[in-house]
């Protein structure tokens, strides 16, 4: 618990207050080791646990009832937060819960900002918002394709930046259906050049077809 505990347990009992008014799932976090201390009630009762639970679960709660696969997306601006310290900034993001009554993930639109600060002004505290979004049914497929988009990411970031400037310009023309005539002409290089480029963006992203590349354009913001 935070050294300063008086202030934040005033937090606490001025959140304990109202946060079961709110439409959404309240959760304050400890940042070390990054567990959870509360939970409105809303939310334990959708997850099927009491509040002296929670507290037992402590650094597992997140294993347990969370799908990890896009935690990198999360940590990034987790730190990113962390690191500017502003209690006035948020970062939102998507992820999937597991209801006690549910056997698929529930997505949730959540958002984090602090919550509370050591003397020295260090972050010590989260507190998270979580809505479930499932009754806007197109939303859902919109994550599941983020999420997806995010692993992709992730996992070809390092082949991807294996690619010069000049490949990733060769990639977005390609992505965008242009014939190697037609790239030449815009990028002001012969078509042999533009040939060569492709195969080489080929070998590197080990891609077979148009619809692999444009996967590799979208994810990595070329188009």
């Amino acid at each position: 618990m935070d050294p300063n505990s008086s202030g934040l347990d005033k937090k606490l009992t001025f959140l304990k207050q109202t946060a079961d008014l709110m439409p959404s799932v309240v959760v304050v976090h400890q940042l070390e080791p990054f567990t959870p201390i509360y939970m409105s009630e809303k939310g334990l009762v959708q997850l099927g646990i009491k509040e002296e639970d929670l507290l037992e679960i402590g650094p597992d709660y997140h294993k347990q009832f969370f799908n990890n696969e896009d935690m990198t997306n999360f940590l990034d601006k987790m730190k990113e937060l962390l690191a500017e310290n502003n209690p006035e900034k948020t970062f939102s993001f998507f992820q999937q819960v597991k209801f006690k009554d549910r056997n698929k993930w529930v997505w949730h639109l959540s958002a984090v900002r602090i919550f509370h600060q050591a003397k020295d002004g260090r972050p010590t505290h989260t507190c998270t918002t979580a809505i479930p979004i499932g009754q806007m049914k197109h939303i859902p497929n919109k994550a599941e394709r983020l999420l997806a988009e995010s692993k992709f990411f992730h996992s070809n970031q390092e082949i991807f930046n294996s690619l010069g400037e000049r490949e990733k310009e060769v990639l977005k023309q390609v992505a965008l259906g242009k014939s190697s005539g037609k790239i030449a002409e815009e990028l002001f290089i012969s078509v042999e050049t533009v040939r060569t480029h492709r195969k080489k963006i080929k070998q590197k992203l080990g891609i077979k077809n148009v619809y692999e590349s444009i996967k590799f354009a979208y994810a990595f913001d070329l188009i």
